[in-house]
C-alpha cells in the first residue's frame, strides 16, 4: 500500500514538473498558436449572414405606422473583412414616393440598395428579404374649390361678359386629417390682363405657398375671360304694354319709348323692336297714375328707355 503512494506521488511530482517548468515559455507558445491559427483563419474565404439597417423616409407629412421587418444580408470574403460588418451594419435607404397615398406599400429592395463601410472589402450575394410591407399612418382628402385670383382690364370700347371661368373648378387635397380639415378653399397665383380685347384661356399655378406638407391633385387650372367689343344701338318706337291686375284698356302717354340697347357690337345688327318689350305695370285702383318702366332686354344686353316713366290712364270708352 506504502508502495503504491509513493508511486503515485511521484508520478504527481512529474506532472507538475512537466507543467509548471518553464511556464512562461509554454503559455507564450500557446498564446502564438492560438493567434496564428486566428490569422490563417481570418484569411479564408467565408459567407455571412449579416443583419442590415433599414432606413425609410416616408412621404412629407406622413410616418411610419409600424416597425419595419428586419432584414439581413448574405456576403462573401475573408472572415476579418466580415467582421467589420458586425461593428458597422450594411444599410438600405429607400425614400417612399410623394404621391403615394395608401395605407400599405410594398417596398422592392435589391442587392444595389446595400451601402457597407468603405474599408470592408466584402461582396453582396443575397438580400432577405427582397420585398417588404411597409404601413403608413392614413392620408386624409377632401375637394375644395379653386378661387381666381384674376382681374381682367378692357380696352377702351370693350367689355368682360360674364364671370372667370376656371376648369377644374375644385381639387383634391391630401395629407394630414387636421390641415386637410382647416383648406376650405384655394386661390390661384395672381394674374393681369390689360387692355384685352378677345376672349382668352390661360394656365394659371395654384398657390402652394401656404400648403406646407399637403398635396394636389391638380397643380394649375385653366382660367378663361370673355372680353368681346361693344357698342349702343337706339331702336326708336318700341311700344309700352300695360299690365294691370283689374284688367280693361289703358292709354299711354307717351305711347311708345326710344330704348337704347348695349351690348356686344356683333349682336346689335340683330336687334330690332321685336326684340324688347318695355311694361307698365299697375297695381291698385287708380284711374291715372305715372309709372317707372320695366324694359326686357335681349339675353346678355343692358337698355334703357327714354323718357323712362310714362304717364297710364284707363281708357273711357
Amino acid at each position: 500500500m506504502g508502495a503504491k503512494t509513493t508511486k503515485s506521488q511521484s508520478l504527481a511530482r512529474r506532472v507538475r514538473g512537466l507543467i509548471f517548468t518553464n511556464w512562461p515559455i509554454k503559455i507564450t507558445a500557446i498564446v502564438l498558436a492560438a493567434i496564428l491559427w486566428a490569422a490563417t483563419a481570418a484569411q479564408e474565404p467565408a459567407t455571412d449572414l449579416v443583419d442590415v439597417r433599414l432606413e425609410v423616409q416616408p412621404p412629407p407629412g406622413r410616418a411610419l405606422a409600424a416597425e419595419l421587418p428586419p432584414v439581413k444580408a448574405l456576403y462573401a470574403g475573408r472572415t476579418r473583412e466580415l467582421i467589420k460588418l458586425y461593428a458597422q451594419p450594411p444599410v438600405v435607404s429607400k425614400q417612399l414616393p410623394d404621391t403615394l397615398t395608401g395605407s400599405v406599400y410594398l417596398l422592392e429592395l435589391s442587392l444595389a440598395d446595400l451601402t457597407v463601410v468603405d474599408n470592408a472589402d466584402v461582396a453582396p450575394q443575397d438580400i432577405q428579404p427582397r420585398t417588404i410591407s411597409v404601413q403608413l399612418d392614413d392620408v386624409f382628402e377632401r375637394t375644395v374649390p379653386v378661387v381666381p385670383r384674376v382681374s381682367v382690364v378692357p380696352d377702351s370700347g370693350y367689355e368682360q361678359f360674364g364671370g372667370i371661368a376656371v376648369v377644374p373648378g375644385s381639387v383634391i387635397v391630401r395629407g394630414p386629417r387636421e390641415l386637410v380639415r382647416a383648406t376650405d378653399e384655394l386661390f390661384t397665383l395672381p394674374l393681369e390682363l390689360v387692355a384685352a380685347t378677345e376672349p382668352a384661356t390661360q394656365t394659371v399655378p395654384i398657390d402652394t405657398s401656404a400648403l406646407g406638407i399637403l398635396r394636389l391633385s391638380h397643380s394649375e387650372v385653366q382660367v378663361s375671360v370673355d372680353v368681346d367689343a361693344v357698342s349702343d344701338q337706339v331702336v326708336m318706337g318700341v311700344p309700352v304694354v300695360v299690365r294691370s291686375e283689374r284688367g280693361g284698356e289703358w292709354i299711354t302717354d307717351p305711347p311708345a319709348v326710344m330704348v337704347t340697347v348695349h351690348g356686344r357690337r356683333a349682336r346689335l345688327d340683330q336687334i330690332t323692336r321685336d326684340s324688347i318689350r318695355v311694361v307698365a305695370e299697375i297695381t291698385g285702383v287708380q284711374r291715372r297714375v305715372v309709372v317707372e318702366l320695366e324694359v326686357i332686354p335681349p339675353a346678355g344686353m343692358t337698355v334703357w328707355a327714354t323718357p323712362d316713366s310714362a304717364t297710364i290712364r284707363r281708357s273711357e270708352s
